[in-house]
């Protein structure tokens, strides 16, 4: 009997559906995987169980391979950074993810408890299942499969699994500044992604900016009875004209110089902002409204949603709000507002205008509490990862790929693009029915086994990379 040699081509394809087909038959152990991470509540804005997840992530990360050390800021809870060098390869990509997740309010709109972690019609039911606890297992799974299959993975793996994204990464900074020598690399893979109403899958390039803060107004030293409100200061009627100040009828922000800095999309930008598909009827299915704000369809929606800062109005309370009826003259009037922001924004500096302008407007005892501040980040569209992200999930998912020149969310991202220099780009295993950031947030399963194979695909092309 003769054997024919292989050929090159042959045998990588062959490396690589064995990889595909490890992921597939792994797939119960990091479904169940995600599930024990899911049962594990890490609710920042809590303080809700955050080091003992960021345990359980070391855990995981151990048993994987990877070598794990937990970096504690002065405050706040345990960043962990992972390291898994390759036996063959030269280059290194750096994951940025996290273990902490939304706050689950109002519970009783959870068809299940939030932490069940519960498999119900080919899904995952929990808080963080999507939002980020998903991604971690999926990635988990992608290289498990390459040690299976070869005894290593094709490039160098360096990850980071942050506790503090939901409430703004207020201590990110002091990890980057510690660890920015050890945190080279080539490019970089952001912590979310996934599939868009059609299941077409989405590169995205960039994220905007944040400035998130907590204005308060007192205008007595106690609550009182509501017949004084002839002749004393209502705090919330003081709030509520203050945030007037803030935007027209139009939208437009007036803080005086807010748009100063901004930084248009470039040419092929806007070209790709054209040629995305257009999910408007999605969204607005999604959130039962008729219209979106000031008539914006087709062109210019897409070119507001991700190109056009914005001041919302994140919550706003005061007073008595229970059931039945209190005649009270509250004392304390709050809110809560996210800035979002494009890039060449400070938000640094964009605060310092926003407490100029309070001052100008006559509302200098407003007091404004900084919470997050993040500038924007983005990755040109030509950069070599954001190509390589695109042709693999073609790929894996055999439909065109969506290329989105940003996220209008935010995030840290801009650490790795502007501090660290690394492309990067968010793709992974989110589906667009995810009820991220509310009640029965999940993650499809066949999302997840599927967003394994593209992050494999991803890190080997990346390795081939000249």
């Amino acid at each position: 009997m003769i054997r024919v040699a292989k050929t090159p081509s042959e045998t990588i394809t062959e490396r690589k559906d064995e990889i595909l087909n490890q992921i597939d038959s792994s797939s119960n152990k990091f479904v169940e995987q995600l599930q024990a991470f899911c049962r594990q509540p890490s609710v920042s804005a809590q303080n809700l169980g955050l080091a003992e997840t960021a345990e359980l992530v070391s855990k995981f990360l151990k048993e994987t391979g990877f070598t794990v050390e937990q970096f504690s800021p002065s405050k706040g809870p345990p960043i962990v950074f992972a390291e898994l060098s390759s036996k063959t390869g030269r280059r290194t990509l750096v994951f940025y993810n996290h273990y902490d997740v939304q706050p689950v309010e109002p519970v009783e709109l959870w068809k299940n408890p939030p932490f069940s972690a519960i498999v119900e019609d080919g899904r995952v039911y929990a808080r963080g299942a999507s939002d980020n606890k998903g991604n971690i297992a999926s990635r988990l799974s992608a290289i498990n499969a390459f040690l299976k299959v070869t005894g290593t993975v094709p490039c160098n793996i360096k990850w980071v699994i942050e506790g503090e994204e939901e409430i703004g990464s207020p201590h990110f900074s002091e990890f980057i500044t510690r660890y920015k020598e050890r945190l080279t690399g080539d490019s970089a893979i952001w912590e979310f992604g996934g599939l868009d109403y059609e299941d077409r899958p989405l590169v995205t390039l960039g994220l905007k900016g944040m400035l998130y803060v907590e204005f308060r107004v007192q205008t007595a030293l106690k609550d009182s009875h509501s017949a004084r409100a002839a002749v004393v200061e209502n705090p919330a009627w003081r709030l509520v004209r203050m945030l007037d100040t803030i935007t027209d009828e139009d939208g437009r922000i007036m803080i005086e110089g807010w748009y100063d800095d901004v930084k248009p999309f470039t040419q092929e930008e806007l070209e790709v902002i054209r040629a995305m598909p257009l999910e408007e009827h999605s969204i607005r299915d999604e959130l039962g409204v008729k219209n979106f704000l000031y008539g914006l369809t087709g062109f210019e929606f897409k070119k507001a949603f991700y190109g056009n800062p914005t001041a919302n109005i994140a919550g706003i309370w005061s007073g008595y709000t229970g059931p039945g009826h209190k005649t009270v003259l509250p004392s304390v009037a709050q809110a809560k507002m996210d800035f979002r922001l494009v890039p060449n924004q400070d938000p640094v500096k964009l605060a310092g205008k926003l407490k100029q302008h309070l001052v100008r407007h006559g509302f200098a005892d407003v007091e404004v509490g900084l919470q997050a501040e993040n500038p924007a980040a983005r990755t040109p569209i030509d950069a070599p990862i954001a190509k390589i992200a695109a042709r693999a999930g073609r790929e894996v998912f055999r439909k065109e790929p969506v290329t989105l020149v940003t996220s209008a969310a935010s995030g840290p991202m801009h650490y790795f693009t502007n501090i660290l220099g690394l492309p990067t780009v968010a793709i992974g295993c989110n589906h667009a029915k995810s009820n991220t950031h509310a009640p029965n947030e999940n993650q499809r399963i066949d999302v997840f086994v599927q967003g394994s194979k593209w992050i494999a695909r991803v890190i080997e092309e990346f390795a081939k990379q000249a």
